[in-house]
Formats: structure tokens, sequence, C-alpha cells
């Protein structure tokens, strides 16, 4: 059987990985100052992506040596099936989609919280599946699923009291500091399609039920219980 490539790096010490990554990223960032200018204008977005990446990837680093040096972290962890799942979504993550910052947060406290097995176990899929939930979010529908987090929390909403669409959106509005109510319907809709809200109900979809977490589902609230976990 020919030897698996892709593998083999995985069995290296993590922050032995991510140095190597970081290297690899800063010999190829010299390679375009150094390509003609037509490659250069192909590369400039790509560069910006990678340089951004590598910035995450550095704060990355300092974070998860801070939790091996607190002994969050047991040794033989970064050996386990779920720590190289993770660890392949984050390096995924900067390497392939365009990161920003609040998803890259997310991110990283799922996978600190995951290595610190505090939540879950090294045997549990939940991490790794949240990873991959993390990854596909916008930044935008992060603030909505954190303000209602926040909201349910606060206990600052009246669980008795009848709730309709357009007094949930006001609200949410309100606390999350976006502004229009618009980009909370289109944050909303996504959530609601991932399954990370409760869907609207009747016909007219002018009804909400906010018992018992405003609207968060069961896996919305084990998300962001998940993220809280985080310890800094």
């Amino acid at each position: 059987m020919s030897e698996n490539k892709d593998i083999e790096p995985f069995q290296d010490d993590t922050s032995n990985i991510i140095v190597k990554t970081l290297t690899n990223l800063a010999e190829g960032l010299t390679g375009v100052a150094t390509s003609s200018k037509s490659e250069l204008i192909l590369s400039v977005s790509h560069t910006f992506q990678r340089m951004r990446g590598g910035m995450f990837l550095s704060t990355f680093l300092e974070e998860w040596n801070r939790y091996r040096e607190k002994g969050k972290v047991k040794d033989d962890y970064q050996f386990s099936e779920q720590h190289q799942v993770c660890l392949q979504e984050l390096l995924e993550f900067l390497d392939k989609d365009s990161p920003d910052e609040v998803r890259f947060e997310v991110l990283q406290k799922i996978f600190l919280v995951a290595a610190s097995e505090e939540v879950s176990d090294r045997s549990s899929f939940l991490p790794q599946q949240l990873m991959k939930i993390a990854r596909d979010l916008s930044g935008g529908e992060i603030v909505l699923l954190s303000t209602v987090w926040k909201i349910v929390q606060e206990g600052a909403f009246e669980a008795n009291q009848h709730y309709g669409a357009t007094k949930w959106l006001a609200e949410v509005t309100e606390a999350s500091g976006l502004e229009h109510q618009e980009l909370i319907e289109i944050y909303e809709q996504e959530l609601m399609d991932k399954k990370l809200l409760t869907p609207r109900l009747h016909g007219d979809r002018s009804g909400v039920r906010v018992t018992p977490y405003f609207r968060l589902s069961s896996l919305g609230y084990k998300f962001c219980e998940y993220i809280q976990a985080y310890e800094e």
C-alpha cells in the first residue's frame, strides 16, 4: 500500500505542524514577490487571503501553546482522531476559505474546548460537527446567534408572552446592534435553513415559538453553549 502523505504530517506535534505551515506560507509569499507582473496581478487576492490566514494561525499557535502550558490539554490528545480532524478543519478554513476574525474566533474556541476534554471527550463526534457548522456560517449569522444566546442567558424575554415574528425581529435587531431589520431577516433565514433557529409558524410565517431558547434550536443552543465553555 502506498504511503498516505496527507495523514503523515499529523503524527507530528501540533505546534510543530503549525510552525511548518507558517514557514511554508512565508516561503510562498516570498515566491509571489519574485513573480512576473501578470502572475502578481492574478495572485494579489489570494496572497492577501493567505497573509490574513497566517496572522490568524500565529494567533492560534500562541493560544494553543498557552492552553498546553496551563495543563488544559493532555499530552496524548493531539494524536487522537478527533484532534486531527478538527485541526484539518481549522487549517482548511485558513487556507481555502476567506477567513475573518469572527469565524476564526469561533473555530478556535470550539477547537480548544474540545482539546480540554471538559465538555466532551475525544471519542465524541460533536466537536468535528460543530467545526463544520462554524465554517459554514457567515459573520452576520454568528452575530445573530450570539445575540439570541445572550438574550437567553440574561433571561431578557418573557417566556409566557405572545411573540410574533415582528416583535422577535425588533428585539433582536436592537440587541444585535446591526440596526437594519432586513439584515436580521437575511441571517434568520440562513440559520433556519441550517437548523440552528426554529422555523416561523403559521401559513403567513407571522408566528414564532420563543420557548425555551428564544428560537435557538437544540442544536443552536448546544453550539452556543459549547463555545461559551471556552476559558480565557
